[in-house]
């Protein structure tokens, strides 16, 4: 026994091709805040809801979300500083408000044609999140049984729609948003980012300019 712990004590784990999804709780002020929720509020009253209701794709270029498209641009930078890579810039190319009632629902779906993609939510009531799938498609052709479920050993992730949570994820990371069970409205941001100057390596024969 003593020589199977010894054994054992050498082992290391690496735990190689992460998906790397961010979160944080209270991302901006209560004012800057109100201020979207009261612009979306606006614009949805005005118009006949349906499934899935969204605004157009541009508040980013709106005063009201100037403050929350800095913030967005800076964590950004920051998680692409974590992840080591060498960008040379990077910009929002949409960013939009969804509002989902009751018995509502958004569909599988992935943000293609860009780096990073998020989501913010301006009003819920943790009754409907967010839920990643596993990218692996080999991942569920054996699952034994589990003691407790964890990031380790799921193919779908759930993370509660907090308001006022920040949510930021790989583009090309597939989710969805299961119905809604309560009958408050779930108010949320979401965008994408997109990265400029060069990407990839000449040498290797695989760049190209953003």
């Amino acid at each position: 026994m003593e020589e199977i712990y010894e054994w054992r004590n050498l082992m290391d784990r690496h735990q190689v091709f992460a998906t790397n999804i961010f979160v944080q709780d209270n991302f901006v002020f209560e004012e800057t805040a109100t201020q979207m929720k009261n612009y979306i509020q606006r614009l949805w009253q005005e118009r006949e809801p349906g499934n899935n209701w969204q605004t157009d794709p541009d508040l980013q270029t709106k005063e009201e979300f100037k403050i929350f498209s800095d913030m967005v641009l800076e964590r950004s930078k920051e998680i692409i500083k974590i992840l080591d890579y060498d960008v040379e810039d990077i910009a929002i190319t949409d960013m939009w408000g969804n509002v989902l009632r009751n018995k509502e629902a958004h569909p599988p779906h992935t943000h293609s044609n860009n780096f990073l993609s998020g989501v913010y939510y301006l009003h819920s009531d943790k009754a409907a999140g967010i839920q990643f799938f596993d990218p692996r498609p080999q991942s569920d052709v054996f699952v034994p049984r589990k003691t407790k479920k964890t990031h380790n050993n799921s193919n779908l992730l759930s993370f509660n729609s907090q308001t006022n949570r920040c949510i930021i994820f790989p583009s090309w990371l597939q989710h969805w948003v299961p119905q809604n069970i309560s009958n408050n409205k779930r108010i949320s941001i979401a965008w994408n980012v997109q990265l400029n100057g060069q990407v990839g390596e000449h040498h290797e024969y695989q760049s190209a300019n953003f």
